[in-house]
């Protein structure tokens, strides 16, 4: 089989993104106002990682590790979804619980360290490496992959 200069060139860099990956951690927190929070890490529509924090599990940390998707503007980028739910103290002592439901988009994250982050009063939620604010964009819609199981 006789294969052009182009062609070969085409199937290196096919080869070379095919067989790259992406490894990156998650890094969640309870607050002090949380009193539970149950929470999945979708990457590329894929489950990546769980967190459950309670009374005895303060934080966690993920390690997640994906494949190179090299778009035409020459970065690895990735979809991201966070779901779940999220328990805190009402200001009046009661308990709320709040619906987890993020969606975002993950540039270059080999390497990086991102924190998963709640804001305006537990209703917005992201992904964020304060080192590298450019590393991640927030999609302020509500992701198709959080879906409220039917019982």
């Amino acid at each position: 089989m006789n294969r052009t200069p182009i062609a070969c060139a085409m199937l290196a860099l096919f080869a070379a993104t095919a067989a790259r990956a992406a490894t990156f951690t998650v890094h969640d927190v309870r607050s002090a106002r949380e009193i539970g929070e149950i929470t999945r890490l979708y990457v590329d529509d894929r489950l990546a990682a769980s967190f459950t924090l309670d009374a005895a599990t303060n934080e966690l940390t993920a390690t997640v590790q994906v494949s190179a998707h090299v778009g035409p503007e020459g970065h690895d980028r990735h979809s991201y979804a966070l779901c779940g739910t999220i328990t805190i103290r009402s200001p009046t002592g009661g308990e709320e619980i709040h619906e987890v439901n993020a969606s975002g988009l993950l540039y270059d994250p080999d390497h990086q360290s991102f924190e998963a982050l709640g804001a305006a009063d537990f209703t917005l939620f992201y992904l964020s490496d304060p080192a590298d604010p450019g590393a991640v964009e927030v999609i302020r819609q509500r992701s198709g992959l959080c879906r409220t199981p039917i019982s």
